[in-house]
């Protein structure tokens, strides 16, 4: 019998959502303490967790996965993703949020990148990191009035 026809539940994505989904919880209710105004996102974002952790474990249960083979390499690139977030959360105050931002979001493009790289697909990259990261800018700083760190150069 072929390894990858065989139809299983993807246990580690099972716990992984489970612990986002305690996790969540514990961010909406922590997030009390907060003002009203600064209890907005972080509640936003731990009922989107808790919300698509739920619909993910549904999806698990009524429709299971094929086996899928180790794919070489898929480790590394999940390590320098969990490491391109932490280097950003740490250089968020120092640099700030634009910076911080820019050098993330460039970082996580080169390490999650299969293909190969071309003009049209940096300029591409270039363009729609200015949009997300000038939107994100925007929407907490005029429409949040959230306090971004303002970093060395900005």
């Amino acid at each position: 019998m072929n390894n990858n026809s065989a139809s299983r539940v993807d246990i580690g994505s099972v716990i992984g959502c489970i612990v986002l989904i305690v996790v969540g919880l514990a961010a909406i209710y922590w997030s009390n303490d907060f003002s009203t105004l600064g209890a907005v996102f972080p509640r936003v974002v731990a009922g989107m967790m808790v919300l698509l952790s739920c619909l993910y474990l549904v999806m698990a249960w009524t429709r299971p996965m094929p086996r899928r083979t180790h794919e070489p390499g898929s480790g590394m690139r999940r390590f320098g993703v969990m490491a391109a977030m932490l280097a950003w959360a740490f250089l968020l105050a120092p640099l700030g949020f634009l910076l911080s931002g820019v050098l993330a979001f460039a970082a996580l493009l080169v390490i999650s990148h299969f293909g190969r790289w071309t003009l049209r697909l940096v300029i591409l990259y270039g363009l729609s990191g200015l949009v997300v990261l000038g939107s994100l800018y925007s929407i907490f700083k005029f429409a949040l009035q959230v306090p971004l760190p303002a970093g060395w150069l900005f």
